[in-house]
């Protein structure tokens, strides 16, 4: 997949999110920073007992995209995608400079509550640490 490709998918996935959260919580999610508080009450209503695992991975990449469409937008990078090999699944991440970050991995953690940091506090810490 071309780095204009994943791009792009990711910014329409990122949308999808929107929609995902008004319709399904009523939460207006308007792309800024500020509004990472209401994706971590996104995270913190999702009940993993009440959905499939394909419908985990979903939101987790729907809410991911959204989170790095916001880092992008403040801290640039882009999008890269890694195909699946024999040792790890598929996988896409934020690429800025050396730094890469799962964004979706690192929602899909918090909504099966192996991850306790906030979003917004995770979000806030890498912005700080890229000076």
């Amino acid at each position: 997949m071309s780095e204009l490709d994943i791009n792009q998918l990711m910014a329409d996935i990122a949308k999808d999110a929107i929609s995902f959260a008004q319709t399904n919580f009523q939460i207006e999610l308007d792309g800024s920073p500020a509004s990472l508080s209401k994706v971590d009450d996104i995270i913190g209503k999702v009940d993993i007992d009440e959905v499939s695992d394909e419908e985990l991975f979903t939101i987790s990449y729907m809410v991911g995209a959204y989170v790095g469409q916001i880092f992008i937008a403040q801290a640039g990078g882009s999008w890269v995608h890694h195909e699946q090999t024999e040792h790890e699944p598929p996988q896409t991440f934020v690429q800025k400079g050396q730094l890469t970050i799962a964004f979706p991995g690192k929602v899909y953690r918090s909504l099966m509550g192996t991850d306790q940091q906030l979003l917004c506090e995770y979000y806030t810490d890498l912005v700080v640490q890229l000076g």
